[in-house]
């Protein structure tokens, strides 16, 4: 009798992986467009072979204006008892080329992997989205693209962050949290390249309230980085009114303050988008600068959108800051200012 319970039970165990529902799926984006900018300062330098002459304005085909082309696996493993596993590989693609993205890491964008539970909430590790990051991006109106990205002035330390452990709560109240360790992995030096992050969000009808911390050390943990943002939308239907607030304290003498200033107005398959932000600098040297950026969004379908978008960029004494297209001055290349205006016409296509 023992012997027939002991077999019934080996049976039972080896089955259970069979019987546990798993679910994989492959999706993407593709989005092209083509950008025109302007307004860049030439290189002051003698031209030579090595080194030649910047002008920066120029019209081409860039990838990712909207939203960074990619394609990804995404997959969830029922545990039972409430809980499941979780993974996401995500790599970057840089489609007018076919070339990878992310400096030609294999899933440059997102690798991680994690359990989730209904009531407890969501544990993940690998390369993974600074909590500080996310909770600035979904409140913007560009969402960090077109050519009037709101990180074209705003910093956007620990977008992505290697070696990472974060925690998720569950959703009460309206209320969720996020928390993030990243490791910096360097020898006899546990505190370098060290990434700490956290941010909360209240959501409730048609008001959203986010707030963000995000701390990184240099390579030798001597200095550090930290970054505050804070910010909310109210949806009035006809229009939702956004505003951003944020605080950056950098490594050396690095110091700012930003402030952003938006709106989204949805019109049947149609969405205009509008931001104006200024940045504060609080350094002797001043500089300061401020972008309006205006877009128009057309849904030809659930899955594609159409869009023009426009933005322009003054700098204040001595600032270098530039749209989303511009192509920058490589080093040695004297004088030169990317471009400050642009315009660009794209498509956007996901699965």
């Amino acid at each position: 009798m023992k012997k027939s319970l002991m077999a019934a039970a080996l049976c039972a165990c080896s089955a259970a992986p069979a019987l546990a529902q798993s679910n994989v799926s492959i999706y993407g984006v593709l989005d092209l467009s083509v950008a025109k900018t302007s307004g860049a300062t030439a290189s002051t330098h003698t031209p030579t072979a090595a080194l030649p002459a910047f002008n920066g304005n120029d019209t081409k085909m860039q990838s990712g204006t909207l939203q960074g082309s990619r394609i990804g696996f995404r997959g969830t493993e029922d545990l039972g008892g409430g809980w499941s596993t979780i993974f996401t590989l995500e790599s970057g693609i840089l489609a007018d080329t076919g070339a990878s993205d992310q400096s030609g890491l294999l899933f440059g964008r997102q690798a991680f992997v994690g359990l989730k539970n209904k009531e407890l909430g969501t544990l993940t590790l690998g390369r993974q989205y600074g909590p500080e990051y996310l909770a600035w991006k979904l409140m913007e109106p560009m969402d960090d693209g077109f050519a009037g990205a709101g990180s074209n002035l705003f910093a956007t330390n620990g977008k992505r962050v290697n070696n990472a452990v974060k925690y998720t709560t569950p959703t009460l109240h309206g209320v969720t949290a996020d928390i993030l360790y990243g490791f910096g992995e360097v020898a006899d030096n546990k505190a370098a390249n060290r990434h700490i992050g956290s941010s909360v969000m209240y959501a409730e009808g048609p008001l959203t309230i986010r707030a963000g911390y995000h701390r990184q050390n240099n390579a030798n943990a001597t200095d550090h980085s930290t970054n505050y943002v804070i910010g909310g939308s109210y949806d009035f239907r006809v229009v939702k009114a956004i505003i951003i607030g944020g605080s950056n304290k950098g490594t050396g003498t690095t110091d700012s303050r930003d402030l952003l200033l938006g709106a989204s107005i949805p019109f049947g398959s149609s969405t205009i988008l509008a931001s104006y932000i200024r940045k504060n600098d609080r350094t002797v040297a001043n500089k300061d600068a401020n972008q309006w950026a205006l877009t128009y969004t057309y849904d030809l379908s659930k899955r594609t959108i159409a869009y023009a978008s426009t933005a322009k960029v003054s700098n204040k004494n001595g600032a270098n800051y530039h749209t989303y297209s511009a192509t920058l001055p490589v080093a040695g290349q004297t004088g030169a200012i990317a471009g400050t205006r642009e315009f660009n016409l794209g498509l956007r296509h996901s699965f």
